[in-house]
């Protein structure tokens, strides 16, 4: 057995755990104070469960690819001739960022497929159906926010790749 590559995994383990968990438990806080205060809905609300269990999963799909772009800036400036950053500091900047911007595409891609769709809708309050535990509707609306999830991934993750320092390449023409 590897003991290197076994420890590694386990770190990881624990590191994807806690950022996961936190972020879901963020996320949840931040929509329990916006809607469900807002608009009065009860914790007995299936309609408003599956809501939230569709932006839920889409912050968790959002962050499921992170680490690769956390684990190559690392490995680019430990590779860097006459780099003299601390690697633990390097870790927790790059790991920081990624994940700010990460949350912070997540919650506008969220709230702009929502607000659209709610744009294009114009006959139903979807939030006022879930409020009156419209199952229908939301369902619907849990879809469309996954659906928009899978389809902007690679997109947000293009996004985040432009913050990892690559070297510079020369211009050959």
């Amino acid at each position: 057995m590897n003991e290197q590559i076994f420890w590694k995994g386990i770190s990881e383990l624990i590191v994807a755990i806690l950022i996961g968990v936190t972020l879901l438990y963020m996320t949840y806080k931040i929509m329990d104070r916006f809607i469900r205060n807002k608009y009065k809905i009860g914790n007995d609300n299936t309609s408003y469960a599956i809501f939230s269990g569709s932006v839920l999963f889409s912050v968790a799909y959002m962050i499921t690819g992170i680490k690769a772009p956390i684990l190559n800036s690392l490995q680019l400036l430990k590779s860097q001739a006459g780099h003299e950053g601390s690697p633990i500091f390097d870790a927790i900047q790059y790991t920081a960022l990624f994940i700010g911007l990460i949350v912070i595409l997540t919650a506008l891609i969220n709230l702009i497929a929502i607000s659209l769709f709610m744009l294009m809708t114009v006959k139903i309050d979807e939030l006022a159906e879930i409020k009156r535990k419209n199952v229908s509707v939301s369902i619907i609306t849990a879809v469309i926010i996954i659906s928009v999830s899978l389809m902007v991934k690679d997109s947000v993750y293009l996004i985040l790749e432009a913050f990892v320092p690559y070297p510079k390449m020369p211009i050959i023409f």
